[in-house]
């Protein structure tokens, strides 16, 4: 497989926007209200895609590891990262697979509403973790200056970042 190390910062916010929204129109989507009955598709779609996405960020916040855990004093938070970014694309790819039973069980009403409520519920559970995961990336970046001036390898971006210090 490729290295997708420097596209993780993209990757991973698509999987936050999109577990966001997804989440939020699963739960529209429970609402009493017909204007909104457009909400259940598109929460499924992007719930999927929003799992989707948290398989490639964490292969690509793997690939990703070597660059950020040389950075003197990130090693351990590198890990909690990665441990919350794992803890995260596990849950949204459970919450995924409540979509997909209730997508598969659509001509039992009773049984696929239970699924999209257990999906919002999961999905909250979901949005969580995702969050956890974020704050340990932000923090990576913005407290160890994870990722900045050290992918390239090139001496001139360290010094550009040491510079900035």
């Amino acid at each position: 497989m490729p290295d997708i190390a420097t596209l993780h910062p993209q990757v991973v916010h698509f999987v936050i926007a999109l577990a966001f929204v997804g989440v939020g129109a699963r739960l529209v989507s429970l609402l009493p209200l017909p204007r909104f009955s457009f909400s259940g598709p598109m929460a499924a779609v992007l719930i999927l895609l929003a799992a989707g996405a948290g398989v490639v960020a964490e292969q690509s916040g793997d690939d990703a590891h070597p660059p950020a855990e040389r950075v003197p004093g990130a090693r351990s938070a590198v890990q909690e990262h990665e441990d919350a970014g794992k803890l995260a694309r596990n849950v949204l790819l459970g919450v995924a697979l409540l979509e997909i039973a209730g997508l598969a069980l659509a001509g039992k009403p009773k049984a696929a509403r239970g699924l999209r409520f257990a999906s919002a519920l999961a999905g909250i559970g979901a949005l969580m973790a995702v969050y956890e995961a974020a704050e340990h990336g932000g923090d990576l970046v913005y407290n160890y200056a994870g990722g900045i001036g050290v992918r390239s390898g090139d001496t001139t971006d360290v010094r550009h970042l040491l510079i900035a210090g």
